[in-house]
């Protein structure tokens, strides 16, 4: 059940989007700054992604789009299931003059209490506000209305003049579609194998003269960390007015963990508009090629050395059947279709990549190793630098008990394991 209110204060809205340039004669470009999504850092936690979207005549509106996870929300007994509600608020507030804003709620109802504890299942909001180019500052509020509390973020943005372009499209809304080509938006711009589907809404504007339909070559490519090209391809699309929505589906099915960048390009002669949006990828099928090899140095600190040798001894085209046997043994709910001791392991290397420093990769470095074999510690404590030793870091694990002591010899964050308790 839905219920909104609208309300209107002074102009709006942020968002940082830069250089929009036309389509002319020349090889023009118009790059996004592209800007984290909003994520609370209390409970009810959130994200919220903002993109600019324009209209039939290149009028910039914001979109916001927001998801809590079901396991966020406090759900009361109902007759019939359990219930939650949430209430959403979106303000845009500008240097100066009237803001722009929305609060509406939603109340659900599930029938299990299973339902009620999923972090995959979402409670989505979706808002779009018609802007004036500026600068602003967006503040989403998430509110559980059964649990009577709140979280906010926020973030400063700038919404560019398109005044001047003649065609082109501002912001790519990142998300899935599903068997019937609908899209849906993902907020957190954090995807699993669902990046399968992964796809890009634009809404194209074209106020050049002359008569529809018309047809507009798009070409697309996703990059990684390292800047590769690792997905390109083109896609053609004809469409019967300005400001009709776009759908560019990459797909990503080569996709592994990792940081990507998906670009998209309106191509015409000598001329082009291309905007960018990141993404990651936290959950993957089995590594192939060079990543199945890059994965096997973290996959040793689990497995057996036997294991191991198995695995690399393996051709190319057996190498995904072997990984899926090796996590199949370790699979503690084989009746589903979810691995969770294969998922917890993607998300150890990936947590041990972004936040462990070493000579080379987070998962590498002595942290990243006791990391991904032993999990987050249940205790960290941190004891600063004397005369007689350098920076200290301790973890304590309780069941069963173990301590690692990391030191930080050179002062840069490097820390090395200078007392291995038993591994």
């Amino acid at each position: 059940m839905l219920h909104a209110r609208r309300w209107c204060l002074p102009p709006l809205l942020l968002l940082g989007w830069a250089l929009a340039i036309g389509l002319g004669g020349a090889t023009d470009v118009c790059s996004a700054l592209d800007l984290p999504p909003l994520r609370s850092d209390r409970s009810p936690l959130f994200s919220a992604d903002v993109a600019i979207s324009l209209d039939g005549e290149g009028h910039p509106a914001l979109v916001v789009s927001i998801s809590v996870p079901h396991s966020e929300l406090q759900w009361v007994r109902r007759p019939g299931g359990y219930g939650a509600g949430v209430e959403f608020t979106v303000v845009f507030q500008p240097r100066r003059g009237r803001m722009y804003g929305d609060v509406w709620a939603r109340r659900m109802l599930v029938s299990s209490f299973r339902a009620t504890n999923s972090p995959s299942t979402m409670v989505s909001g979706r808002r779009s506000f018609a802007v004036p180019p500026g600068r602003y500052q967006v503040r989403v509020e998430v509110s559980d209305l059964n649990a009577e509390q709140g979280s906010s973020a926020s973030q400063s943005l700038e919404v560019p003049d398109y005044s001047r372009v003649p065609v082109g499209f501002a912001d790519l809304e990142l998300g899935v579609v599903d068997s019937l080509a609908g899209f849906r938006a993902v907020p957190t711009r954090r995807f699993g194998l669902d990046v399968a589907r992964l796809a890009a809404r634009v809404a194209l504007f074209d106020r050049r003269p002359g008569a529809w339909p018309r047809t507009y070559p798009f070409h697309y490519r996703i990059l990684d960390e390292s800047g590769d090209e690792v997905v390109t391809g083109d896609q053609v699309v004809t469409l019967g007015h300005s400001a009709e929505p776009v759908l560019v589906r990459p797909g990503g099915n080569s996709l592994f963990l990792g940081t990507y960048t998906l670009e998209v390009a309106l191509v015409e002669g000598r001329s082009r508009w291309r905007v960018d949006r990141s993404f990651e990828v936290e959950e993957s099928g089995p590594p192939r090629g060079r990543e199945f090899e890059r994965m096997l140095e973290p996959l040793s600190y689990v497995a057996e050395p036997g294991e191991i040798e198995h695995l690399r001894s393996l051709p190319p085209e057996e190498q995904t059947q072997g990984w899926d046997e090796f996590w199949r043994r370790r699979d503690p709910t084989p009746e589903t279709a979810r691995n969770e001791a294969q998922l917890e392991f993607f998300r150890r290397v990936r947590y041990a990549e972004q936040h462990f420093q070493g000579f080379g990769p987070g998962w590498r470095s002595d942290m990243g190793r006791i990391y991904i074999k032993f999990g987050p510690p249940d205790q960290i404590e941190n004891r600063p630098p004397t005369s007689q030793s350098p920076q200290l870091e301790l973890w304590y694990y309780n069941q069963p008990y173990r301590r690692f002591a990391f030191a930080d010899r050179e002062g840069f964050g490097r820390y090395v394991l200078i007392s291995p308790a038993i591994e």
